[in-house]
């Protein structure tokens, strides 16, 4: 179902990010967290020449393929990003197969899986406790069930709208629990106004 992994360029960038007209490389930090994170690049240097063929695009799925053990294999699915940033030489893209039998968008959650990351963590090598890799063969090697492509969209979409409806209960939960302790704050005050005391 995939075609191919590509990985990037790691030229020797400025420490502070790109600018919109500027060309930036990524971070590691741009996968690392479920969420795409345009803002995790450096500058490219005004004397080196972007490579355009890298620059990532909505739609395109990353992978970290270096970091500590429990990021190595960081997935995430570029849903919108600002122009002129580039991929890094430690983050494979996704190049589907054509025509494809599987959704990005499944792809990006089903590499989150428990039994995947299991697949993950025992190709990583590396002696650093703090820089593992895991190589292109051992992600291409990866196996999981795959249901049809309208089952894995249908899948897909459940999912988000599952998260969009914990996240919405959490927000409520958290103004139960302000609210509650405003009420009784409020309640402690008004008691001392009824019974005045010396102090604690």
């Amino acid at each position: 179902m995939i075609a191919d992994l590509e990985n990037g360029w790691s030229p020797k960038c400025h420490n502070q990010p790109a600018e919109e007209n500027e060309w930036g490389v990524l971070k590691l930090g741009s996968v690392s967290f479920g969420v795409f994170d345009p803002d995790e690049n450096k500058v490219l240097p005004g004397h080196l020449f972007p490579r355009q063929h890298l620059e990532v695009a909505p739609g395109q799925l990353l992978i970290s393929r270096a970091n500590i053990t429990r990021l190595v294999g960081a997935t995430v699915l570029v849903e919108k990003t600002r122009p002129r940033l580039m991929l890094c030489d430690k983050i494979f893209r996704a190049v589907p197969s054509k025509p494809t039998p599987v959704d990005m968008i499944f792809l990006a959650h089903v590499l989150r899986i428990s039994d995947v990351r299991r697949q993950i963590e025992a190709n990583i090598t590396g002696t650093s406790p703090t820089m593992k890799n895991i190589s292109k063969p051992a992600l291409m090697n990866l196996t999981f069930p795959l249901p049809p492509k309208s089952e894995q969209i249908a899948m897909a979409h459940e999912l988000s709208r599952a998260r969009v409806k914990a996240s919405n209960l959490r927000e409520r939960a958290g103004k139960a629990r302000a609210d509650s302790w405003n009420a009784f704050e409020a309640a402690v005050y008004a008691a001392e106004d009824d019974n005045p005391s010396s102090g604690y």
